[in-house]
């Protein structure tokens, strides 16, 4: 009976159990595996990166990055093209283009230039006659009251085109800038000089748009 009882003992499936607990019992610390589920099961909490994971390279992007890159700035630029090549040629070709556009844009900022410059000596000649009489009501006394302060704002806006009136009595007489339309000797000059202005002159720079009708005294012999 005893035999028996130990075959049907010995039948019997057996069990096992898994320790669960978060402290160890032998040692009273907190169990990693139990830290490391309690913190992934946190709401809102994402899971912190593995510290023995490996990181991206740049070489792993096909990228060759130098440890020392103070020496990009001294790479030199590539050489020239053997002179007869296909590269040569396009490269000539090239040059010479630009030097053509270049003389093209300075070409046409001259003519731009001249063309503005046409226009405003057409407005001033028009303008003359006018200019005449505010000059001739000026020296009469003539220019008072908001009739100065028109005349004096036509003025200065051919001043800011670049018109300058010119011919004063006492200035030394050029034949270049003056048209003399009376002469008479005087022994107090030394050289022919202006001692009447009929008509001033008026110009742009250098440019004469209408030379100073004058009398000139010139130095007796």
């Amino acid at each position: 009976m005893t035999a028996e009882g130990n075959d049907k003992s010995s039948e019997e499936p057996g069990f096992t159990f898994s320790d669960k607990r978060r402290v160890d019992p032998n040692t009273g610390e907190v169990r990693p595996e139990a830290d490391a589920q309690s913190a992934s099961a946190g709401a809102g909490e994402e899971p912190t990166a593995d510290p023995n994971a490996e990181q991206a390279d740049a070489s792993d992007l096909g990228v060759d990055i130098p440890s020392d890159a103070s020496g990009l700035e001294d790479i030199e630029p590539e050489a020239e093209p053997e002179p007869g090549s296909e590269a040569a040629g396009y490269l000539a070709d090239l040059k010479r283009i630009n030097a053509e556009y270049a003389a093209y844009r300075m070409r046409a900022d001259r003519e731009r230039e001249r063309a503005a410059l046409g226009g405003t000596i057409k407005v001033v000649e028009a303008l003359i006659p006018v200019l005449d009489e505010v000059k001739l009501a000026r020296d009469n006394g003539d220019v008072t009251g908001p009739f100065e302060t028109h005349v004096n704002k036509l003025v200065e806006s051919l001043n800011k085109l670049g018109v300058e009136q010119y011919g004063e009595v006492g200035d030394e007489f050029d034949p270049n800038i003056h048209e003399a339309l009376m002469q008479q000797p005087s022994d107090e000059v030394e050289n022919p000089t202006l001692f009447l202005v009929m008509q001033p002159g008026y110009r742009i720079g250098e440019r004469i748009i209408r030379a100073a009708r004058v009398g000139v005294q010139q130095p007796e012999d």
